[in-house]
Formats: C-alpha cells, sequence, structure tokens
C-alpha cells in the first residue's frame, strides 16, 4: 500500500514496481479505482456481474490507483470490496491512496465494511508513505507574476 498526498510518486513507484513484476514474468493489470468502479457497476447492470472479477483471480497482481481521489456510490463500494474479497489470498494488490485509513469510511459510505475491506487488505501488507511533498511542486518551472512565486519575487526580479 502506497499512501501519500498528491503528487509524491505513488503512482509512479505502482508503476515501476509493475513493471519490474512483468519482466520477472508475473501477470498483472493497472486500473485507477473509479474506472474500475464504473467498470463493475457497468457488469452488473448488464447481468455479467462476476465475470471480472474470474479474469482476475487468475492475475498475479492487480494495482488498484487512486483510491479515495473521488467519491463513489455505496453500491460501487460494496462491489469493489467484493473483488477485494474474492482477490484475498489469490492475487497481490498493490493500492495507492491520499487517504489515512481513518478517512476511508468516507469513500465506501459503511464503516462496518471500510473495517473488513482494511483487514483484508493489511493482512499480508507492507506499508509505504510516501509523504506531503508535492513532487511536482517542488519541480515546477516557476512563472514569472505567478502568486505562488510571491515569497520568490525579489529573486524572480534580480533575474
Amino acid at each position: 500500500m502506497l499512501i501519500g498526498g498528491t503528487g509524491t510518486g505513488k503512482t509512479h513507484l505502482a508503476i515501476a514496481i509493475a513493471r519490474s513484476c512483468i519482466r520477472a514474468g508475473a501477470r498483472g493489470r493497472f486500473y485507477n479505482v473509479v474506472d474500475l468502479v464504473n467498470r463493475l457497476e457497468t457488469e452488473t447492470r448488464s447481468g455479467r456481474q462476476g465475470r471480472l472479477a474470474d479474469q482476475l483471480t487468475r492475475l498475479d497482481f492487480l494495482i488498484l490507483d487512486e483510491l479515495g481521489y473521488l467519491p463513489f456510490a455505496q453500491s460501487g463500494g460494496q462491489l469493489l470490496f467484493h473483488l477485494v474479497s474474492r482477490l484475498y489470498e489469490r492475487t497481490s494488490l498493490l493500492v495507492t491512496t491520499n487517504l489515512a485509513f481513518g478517512e476511508w469510511p468516507s469513500v465506501f459510505s459503511d464503516a462496518k465494511m471500510t473495517t473488513a475491506l482494511l483487514d483484508r487488505l493489511t493482512h499480508h501488507c507492507d506499508i509505504i508513505e510516501t509523504g506531503n511533498d508535492s513532487w511536482r511542486l517542488k519541480s515546477r518551472t516557476p512563472t514569472k507574476g505567478s502568486p505562488l512565486d510571491a515569497d520568490r519575487g525579489s529573486k524572480l526580479e534580480a533575474d
């Protein structure tokens, strides 16, 4: 699990880990969580519930990117919970999130289900905190006159 603020490299690290796993012969998939939930909901509406889960249980790993950035309906949270339960102890999961565990009920709208989900996700888990200092913000090229550069005004004017 990769936990940290926006721009701290969580997705970048997840992709690097996935590439390394694939080079070692593992099979996996990468999903933005909201896109995955939308796909699970579409599958359910079309009467094909469980097919994607069946496919994903045959993989070695699955990356769930950006959990918590956008909320989804309670039904979507339930479908994601069901998927994680199906994958539990079968398929390795890597989750990136900007939320502390205590904030997860706001995404899933059900505290008991969230507790059960976190229990499964953290059972065999390494948690890596990437901090809150955005690499993109630190590495940005300043634009003269930008409000973000107010504290650097004298340096900008000297340039």
